[in-house]
């Protein structure tokens, strides 16, 4: 039924710890079938399996059995994994653990206390993160060879991460048929499995039509991002080609980091917040400032310009 990587690895974990059908594998099943039901894409099931993963190593190594958790158990857990990992992934696995134990008590399957009551996340650090500035992309960009199909290709998806802040899925999932050009817009596949249109620049715009009609033309299949004879990339190939874009001038990059800096750029050449939720993708405005990333120096250079005192004559 299920045919992701970590899943499979969550289910070979189980199977290698010599536990019965009786313990993990019935609770397991359970969990994932209410993913499926409950309409969650299959990078949300993989993420969940993965981190659930760990907690199943971390207590059977300690010789726990699932029907004997407690939330002394789990509590241990985590404080081990504070010492050597960060908020962000401590977090994670925390939000997997909730969702587990929630359903499976909601569903009446779980039937002793609810380990994970009243367990909260813990309370993140706040750091300004790195955000990549327009120099340094036109720098990536300068370097790279657009003789080439694959060379072409590769600054075409660079900007069009930059410029549209989609996100990977996305980007490898996007077809012709969801590009006009025309009107300066693309239709892609989002989270939740919802669709949206998103805005491209004008420079964009021209970006990719040249590609689509110099690089792209010819090559079989309706994918806009592709191999040279139309198959699909994935993810982890478009990391490591970003990746490398960027370390052969020196220069940190990946997928998410575009996204999360060209919302801070949005908004630094005066974007509305509303629209790059939508753009985004975002069903809370509090997940969008999460991508933001403005210093005092934003707040100081926003005030010089929209100062309620400034239009006051005196």
């Amino acid at each position: 039924m299920f045919h992701l990587r970590h899943v499979q690895g969550l289910y070979d974990l189980v199977d290698k710890k010599n536990m019965g059908p009786n313990n993990w594998k019935i609770y397991i099943d359970a969990f994932l079938f209410g993913c499926k039901v409950n309409n969650l894409t299959e990078n949300s099931i993989s993420s969940y399996a993965e981190r659930l993963g760990y907690l199943v190593r971390h207590l059977t190594e300690k010789g726990i059995d699932i029907e004997d958790v407690t939330r002394a158990h789990l509590q241990e857990y985590i404080c081990s994994m504070m010492v050597k990992l960060s908020d962000a992934t401590v977090n994670g696995r925390i939000q997997a653990m909730q969702r587990f134990w929630n359903y499976l008590t909601e569903e009446g399957i779980w039937t002793k206390p609810n380990p994970m009551h009243k367990i909260k996340r813990v309370k993140a650090e706040k750091k300004l993160k790195e955000v990549i500035t327009e120099d340094q992309i036109a720098e990536v960009v300068g370097a790279a060879n657009k003789k080439t199909f694959a060379g072409h290709r590769n600054v075409t998806m660079l900007m069009m991460f930059f410029d549209t802040m989609i996100r990977r899925n996305e980007l490898i999932t996007l077809t012709i048929e969801n590009v006009d050009l025309k009107a300066g817009l693309i239709r892609v596949f989002g989270k939740g499995r919802k669709w949206r249109e998103v805005a491209m620049g004008s420079r964009m715009t021209k970006i990719l039509h040249f590609y689509l009609a110099r690089f792209r033309n010819g090559i079989p299949g309706d994918l806009v991002f592709c191999t040279k004879d139309g198959k699909a990339l994935d993810k982890d190939n478009v990391r490591h080609i970003v990746h490398r874009m960027g370390q052969k001038v020196g220069i940190h990059i990946h997928p998410h980091l575009l996204r999360h800096s060209a919302a801070t750029w949005f908004v630094r050449h005066g974007g509305s917040p509303a629209i790059l939720q939508r753009i985004m993708g975002h069903t809370s405005p509090v997940v969008t400032a999460g991508y933001t990333h403005l210093n005092s120096q934003d707040m100081v250079d926003a005030y010089q310009k929209y100062s309620p005192a400034n239009s006051v004559r005196i």
